[in-house]
């Protein structure tokens, strides 16, 4: 904790988020404001659409790199979080 119960953003490898309403600003103001703070992955489950968003590679205030996972898939995360994860998109919507 640094200071007013905020953190500092590196010491966060992922933010995982889930969004039921539409994604405008999951996909504008909040990956902007991650890869500024330099956090690895930021994945997003979007549920109306059904399908996960992964974005990886923060440079610059963006993220270098954008994958879309759909139903009966499933996918690796990026070993900069720390640890070797693999998530099932059927799992994260059951």
């Amino acid at each position: 904790m640094v200071t007013y119960n905020c953190y500092d953003p590196r010491c966060f490898r992922l933010v995982l988020e889930a969004a039921s309403t539409p994604l405008c600003s999951d996909l504008t103001r909040k990956p902007a404001a991650y890869a500024l703070a330099e956090v690895p992955v930021y994945v997003i489950v979007d549920r109306a659409d059904r399908r996960v968003l992964v974005l990886t590679g923060p440079k610059g205030g963006e993220y270098r790199e954008k994958a879309v996972h759909r139903p009966r898939e499933s996918f690796t995360l990026p070993e900069s979080i720390g640890a070797v994860v693999t998530m099932s998109v059927d799992d994260l919507f059951s």
